[in-house]
């Protein structure tokens, strides 16, 4: 099972904590398991709840995966 790095947003803001490790199938299911909700990947800023990144090493910067209440 992959390992995903996910740091909240609650109220869409940035809570301050760092990114924690979360073992998931996929970064949806990684950012759902921390909100303890459902999310969608389509949204505005005011409704970021969840920033996901892979934990794989890679020599490229990916942008992280950003998750929005439904």
């Amino acid at each position: 099972m992959p390992t995903w790095q996910v740091q909240l947003w609650p109220g869409g803001k940035w809570d301050g904590k760092p990114y924690q490790k979360v073992d998931a199938t996929s970064a949806k299911e990684a950012a759902e398991q921390l909100h303890r909700g459902p999310l969608i990947e389509v949204g505005s800023m005011y409704k970021i709840r969840a920033q996901v990144r892979s934990l794989i090493a890679t020599t490229t910067v990916v942008s992280p995966i950003v998750f929005y209440e439904p």
